[in-house]
């Protein structure tokens, strides 16, 4: 609940979306029960898994009720929402999950919301309407996903015709040359000019940005962490991407201290960037070790264009 209202306030003041999903167990079938037994209860760690192995690394999954788990995946589309939660609740049904020895099958039904619903009304009423969505999923059957939204309330929209437009060749022609000419004058090296271009129109992904020593957890950053790289995202005009949260023992398994200064030769100033990635790093001392924050982030493509020379034609040798 406290990252509930943490990503809420932070999808607000980024303008960024949102998606809240309220997953409930609606069915579980033990096919090998022997008529007369009674079902046993849904191995909630298994189903958990394949969820938290279905999301994206910075998305949360965590335990809400009996039976129900809680999924917020911020930064993401308002569109690409309900594709999250139909591909979560095919994960849970399309295979047994096996369970002492027996093979069992279970169904959830999803609950959908976006920031936008929780603009409008309190977030304890958008939660218990989400409880009351799972209700009416199950008595409908369960194992389906219904939206608390009107967006995707028409599954085939119709367009409106519109007229096509015919536009000349020379027009065409014209305007090539004046965007060759842009990046000449905005890149000196004009050579780099179909790099910085590729690199815009092709992003990528983003390679592992952690050190192997550094244990994924579920200890969170305070609030200064959060709001200090926030800052630097803003300062920057960079594009938040996603957020990455891991931890550091003080000593490895053989007792012998590790190394907790790496990310200083490898992050300058806080940021490391590579083409049009960038990783922001914060850092604190929590009980056991040092807790490290990664956020990743995405410069335009309009601030891309005016980078130097060495950002589009070398790979940065930390990035390798």
């Amino acid at each position: 609940m406290e990252l509930l209202t943490r990503e809420l306030a932070r999808s607000n003041s980024s303008g960024t979306n949102l998606a809240v999903l309220l997953a409930r167990v609606d069915s579980f079938h033990n096919t090998n029960r022997e008529p007369g037994e009674s079902k046993q209860n849904p191995p909630l760690g298994q189903i958990a898994q394949r969820l938290v192995t279905s999301v994206h690394r910075y998305h949360y999954v965590g335990r809400y009720g009996e039976g129900q788990f809680l999924i917020l995946a911020p930064g993401g589309s308002v569109s690409g929402a309900m594709p999250l939660a139909e591909k979560l609740r095919q994960a849970v049904a399309e295979s047994a999950i096996e369970d002492a020895g027996s093979t069992n099958r279970a169904t959830i039904s999803i609950a959908l919301a976006t920031s936008s619903d929780f603009d409008l009304r309190e977030q304890s009423e958008i939660l218990r309407q989400l409880e009351n969505t799972l209700d009416r999923a199950e008595a409908s059957g369960g194992n389906r996903v219904e939206s608390l939204s009107n967006v995707y309330g028409a599954t085939h929209p119709v367009l409106a015709r519109r007229r096509r437009l015919r536009i000349p060749w020379w027009l065409v022609a014209g305007l090539f040359v004046l965007v060759i000419a842009t990046l000449i004058l905005i890149e000196p090296s004009w050579t780099c000019a179909p790099n910085l271009v590729g690199d815009i129109l092709n992003a990528g992904e983003l390679p592992p940005p952690l050190p192997a020593n550094c244990i994924r957890t579920t200890d969170r950053p305070t609030d200064a962490m959060v709001q200090s790289i926030e800052r630097q995202r803003e300062s920057s005009g960079l594009e938040f991407q996603g957020i990455v949260t891991c931890k550091i023992p003080r000593t490895n398994r053989s007792g012998q201290p590790q190394d907790m200064q790496w990310f200083r030769g490898l992050y300058t100033d806080g940021k490391l960037q590579y083409r049009r990635h960038v990783l922001l790093i914060a850092s604190e001392e929590v009980p056991g070790g040092k807790l490290f924050t990664v956020e990743e982030a995405l410069m335009p493509w309009w601030r891309y264009l005016g980078q130097p020379e060495a950002y589009c034609r070398i790979q940065d040798p930390p990035w390798s």
